[in-house]
C-alpha cells in the first residue's frame, strides 16, 4: 500500500497534479512545486500507518469515458477497442461502455477485455 501511494504521488506530481492526498485519516497532503516535497509526503504517510482505520481506500469503475462505437465522431475507440487517434492503444475496461451501467460491471468488463484481447492478438499475428 505504501509503495503504491508513493509511486502514485510521484506519477501524479510529474503529470501536473496540483494537490495529492493519500487517503490517510490524518490528512497528509502534497502540493507539487508549491507546498512540501514528495519525500516528506511519503514519510508522513508512513508515520500515519496503514492499520485498519488509518487509511481509507476505495475503488470504482470509470464507465463511458472512452466509448466504443463504429463512428469516430461518436466515440474514442472503434468496436474492437482500438483508439481512433493513437496507434496501438486498445481500451479493454469499463471506460469503453457507452455509459454507466448503474450496477457492478465485473462480468461485462471481463467479457470486453477478453473480446478486445482476442482481436488484438489476431491483429498482431
Amino acid at each position: 500500500m505504501h509503495a503504491g501511494i508513493s509511486c502514485a504521488a510521484k506519477i501524479l506530481g510529474t503529470t501536473g497534479a496540483l494537490r495529492i492526498f493519500s487517503g490517510h485519516q490524518s490528512g497528509p497532503v502534497y502540493e507539487p512545486g508549491t507546498a512540501g516535497l514528495h519525500d516528506a509526503f511519503v514519510a508522513e504517510c508512513l508515520r500515519a500507518g496503514y492499520d485498519p482505520g488509518r487509511c481509507a481506500m476505495g475503488a470504482l469503475h470509470i464507465m463511458g469515458s472512452a466509448r466504443m462505437d463504429g463512428s469516430r465522431a461518436d466515440s474514442a475507440t472503434d468496436p474492437d477497442g482500438v483508439v481512433w487517434d493513437v496507434p496501438n492503444v486498445v481500451v479493454a475496461d469499463a471506460s469503453c461502455f457507452p455509459t454507466s451501467s448503474g450496477v457492478n460491471p465485473m462480468v461485462s468488463i471481463e467479457a470486453i477485455a477478453h473480446m478486445n484481447a482476442l482481436r488484438l492478438a489476431a491483429r498482431l499475428t
